[in-house]
């Protein structure tokens, strides 16, 4: 069932270990410095699935942001392909986050913001006065940097959703709707046997897996996600990456990540933002092979950021 989103019209250091007391002697003998080449870089390999991107679903244009008097983003554009993965990357503070929030107008929770621009989702305008702004994020989920469950059990994080928008006639369509939420989040074989225990007693990994069940629950279209495993360890990391790319094939899918290597593992697309412009977006493989921009070169290889 589709969810409109439209209202009705109503370290140490080196050398000898000298004994206590005793005096320190001093080498005459001059090591050589060893070199650095100025040029020294690190270029992640590009391991992300290949994937014929999709039709555009999110179109952006012209997109500033304020804060008060600080302007955060300065008149970017971007196409976002439907069941792809698109990736955001640049230094802290560089705008990806905020532009990740214009798309389901999560900064007109914050006081003194400002967007200007156009975005439109399948050819409507999410900023128009006609629009919900609780059933967009209905239809465009998002996952935060921390795992945010409900105090509640495990069935109810999943469950909240669907009941609130209505989407379910009894207790037998929650059910299911619960379970395949769960399984395509990758849960539902750690979690079966106790789904009335509290979604804040699973590790953190579990935790954000069981986020991701929520908001897919209410069957959206577009899932954003920011620095989804910048908390968890390398394994939690593993399986989120994992299920992103199953997640992938039935959903637009936007994530911003300071981790180049993570990136280059899980996107087809990426966009590289710097001091609230966006300098650059292509194929992942592109932007990280052969980047137009010397500034996009300069961040994937370390030389900044």
């Amino acid at each position: 069932m589709k969810l409109p989103f439209f209202r009705s019209p109503d370290g140490r250091e080196g050398g000898t270990t000298a004994e206590p007391g005793a005096p320190v002697r001093r080498d005459e003998t001059v090591l050589p410095a060893v070199e650095t080449p100025a040029e020294e870089s690190f270029t992640p390999t590009v391991t992300a699935p290949k994937a014929p991107v999709g039709p555009t679903k999110i179109a952006a244009r012209d997109i500033s942001v304020f804060y008060g008097e600080k302007q955060a983003l300065h008149g970017n554009s971007l196409d976002i392909p439907d069941k792809t993965v698109t990736a955001f990357i640049g230094q802290s503070g560089c705008g990806k986050s905020t532009f990740l929030r214009c798309i389901n107008r999560m900064n007109d929770t914050i006081q003194g913001a400002k967007v200007t621009g156009q975005i439109l989702m399948d050819g409507q305008d999410v900023n128009a006065r006609s629009v919900d702004p609780v059933l967009l994020r209905a239809q465009v989920g998002m996952v935060f940097q921390k795992p945010n469950p409900f105090p509640k059990t495990i069935y109810e994080n999943v469950a909240y959703g669907p009941r609130i928008h209505g989407l379910t006639s009894s207790k037998a369509e929650m059910d299911d709707i619960v379970e395949a939420s769960l399984k395509r989040a990758g849960l539902w074989e750690e979690v079966a046997d106790r789904l009335h225990t509290a979604g804040t007693g699973l590790s953190g990994g579990q935790q954000q897996r069981l986020v991701i069940a929520r908001a897919i629950a209410v069957n959206p279209e577009v899932i954003l996600m920011d620095e989804p495993c910048s908390a968890l360890d390398p394994i939690a990391t593993a399986k989120i990456e994992e299920l992103i790319d199953e997640l992938r094939e039935r959903y637009c899918i936007v994530i911003v990540t300071h981790s180049m290597a993570q990136a280059a593992r899980v996107s087809q697309r990426t966009a590289f933002f710097h001091l609230g412009r966006l300098v650059e977006h292509g194929d992942t493989e592109e932007i990280f092979t052969n980047p137009r921009e010397r500034r996009t070169l300069d961040y994937i290889t370390g030389r900044f950021g």
